[in-house]
């Protein structure tokens, strides 16, 4: 598949996921009088013989003139950078590749919802930052395979996100007005059919709207984990409704079922 490295994406909001932070770091380390910057020397391939700022080496990188010599040079020395001077130089990564990452998150956030495009962004920056303590330097397309892996964590959370809603479609839809689908989560709770720990989740990142990415941060549970806990209480709150054991309708009072 062909990747895109240019920024043709359309005006999606990404104002609060992880690319959009990553690009505002980004932007703060190459504005003031030290911005992050590279030798042309230790480039060569045509590089400007001086030091660089990613800003301008963004800019080269995406001029029709850049030849894949330089390109895979330029990258070669960026993760090198990230390899060996730490976090910095990972978001100036992250930063000089931002046109390939917004393109691709353009696509494969296509029709989510905006908590599952959280999360699938999330997971394709984590996917291209471990990518960088990973990738051969030696072959070449540096930027190309490091977006392939990229798009390959984003489409790995778009099919949980997607098999996630495929089991909540399965609840059949009450002949009465719904309840507070908190008071759901509570009945569930309450008659053990998932856990407290399991409703916060689901009323955190399905209800609230919060990334699940973050919500990982926060708890300090890898988020695979968090993603395989939610989709097995999903599940078993979809076979509860569906059984009667739990009430969704208007009076919220739970069901009259007992045991």
């Amino acid at each position: 598949m062909t990747l895109d490295l240019h920024d043709h994406a359309p005006s999606k909001n990404f104002n609060d996921n992880a690319l959009s932070a990553a690009d505002r770091a980004f932007r703060l380390l190459i504005t003031g009088p030290s911005p992050l910057s590279v030798d042309g020397h230790a480039i060569g391939h045509g590089a400007p013989q001086r030091r660089i700022d990613l800003g301008e080496l963004k800019a080269l990188l995406l001029s029709p003139q850049a030849g894949d010599e330089f390109k895979d040079a330029a990258w070669a020395h960026l993760v090198w950078q990230a390899r060996s001077d730490g976090p910095a130089w990972v978001i100036g990564c992250v930063g000089v590749a931002m046109p390939g990452l917004k393109n691709l998150a353009a696509r494969t956030t296509h029709g989510c919802p905006a908590h599952a495009a959280d999360d699938v962004v999330s997971e394709m920056v984590t996917e291209f930052v471990a990518q960088l303590g990973r990738i051969d330097l030696d072959r070449p397309n540096i930027l190309p395979r490091l977006l392939m892996w990229a798009r390959k964590g984003a489409l790995r959370a778009r099919a949980r996100e997607l098999a996630a809603v495929e089991t909540c479609d399965q609840i059949p839809q009450p002949t009465a007005r719904p309840a507070e689908p908190f008071l759901v989560l509570a009945e569930a709770v309450r008659r053990r059919v998932i856990t407290c720990d399991e409703a916060r989740l689901i009323n955190a990142t399905r209800l609230e709207g919060q990334s699940l990415q973050a919500y990982a941060e926060r708890s300090e549970v890898p988020a695979d984990r968090l993603y395989k806990r939610r989709r097995a209480a999903e599940g078993r709150l979809a076979r509860a409704i569906q059984e009667g054991q739990i009430s969704v309708t208007y009076d919220g009072a739970g069901s009259n079922h007992q045991g």
